[in-house]
């Protein structure tokens, strides 16, 4: 007598379930677990309150640094991340939004320092021929003498420049000025000291003569 092993149900498979004697290649899919595996796929799911707060959050300092209107910084957001409205924002936009505004805040804060220097270096080279030479050295080092288009780096090299150079005129022409004052001039600064070298000198000339 033959016994029929087919389908799922015979006495066959119940004894292989039974004896722990059923082989990993014997099964099909219907007996397959399937077990979730985190992946990498982007998460399409809005964004949640908390993110959307601290969004609007960078936004306003942003267009506050900026000196603009928020809704002209999240223009410049949206057209970066390529969606119309935060309303088309996913969880796997946070991030790029995030750094995309922290990025605008970053260069707002480098135009300020820069912006700064250049003040600095206006206001310490304001004799002219001093000018001059401060806009030929950055013609000569950065391509160009408008101070404006000046890297921050650049910008403060060329104030350690000015600095350096208008310490060494003051070693230069100290000598010069200190010839050129009159002897009317050394009296009246200096009448106890003059006075004190001429009866000197006049005593001396006494006693060789």
């Amino acid at each position: 007598m033959e016994v029929n092993s087919s389908g799922e149900q015979n006495r066959t498979a119940g004894r292989d379930f039974t004896e722990n004697r059923v082989q990993i290649d014997k099964f099909d899919g219907r007996h397959t677990i399937n077990i979730a595996i985190p992946s990498d796929t982007n998460d399409e799911r809005p964004l949640v309150r908390a993110q959307r707060k601290e969004l609007n959050a960078l936004v306003a300092i942003v267009s506050d640094s900026y000196g603009s209107e928020a809704y002209e910084i999240w223009q410049k957001l949206h057209a970066e991340i390529g969606v119309s409205s935060i309303e088309e924002m996913t969880v796997n936009h946070y991030q790029t939004a995030i750094s995309f505004l922290q990025a605008m805040l970053d260069r707002c804060k480098e135009k300020d320092a820069s912006k700064g220097l250049v003040s600095l270096l206006l206001r310490n080279s304001e004799d002219n021929d001093v000018r001059q030479k401060l806009i030929r050295y950055c013609h000569i080092n950065f391509g160009t003498g408008r101070l404006n288009d000046l890297t921050r780096p650049q910008l403060q090299l060329a104030l350690s420049w000015l600095d350096q150079h208008s310490h060494d005129d003051g070693h230069s022409t100290a000598a010069p000025i200190i010839s050129r004052l009159k002897i009317t001039d050394l009296i009246r600064t200096y009448p106890k000291e003059i006075s004190f070298i001429f009866v000197v000198g006049f005593s001396i000339g006494a006693i060789i003569f």
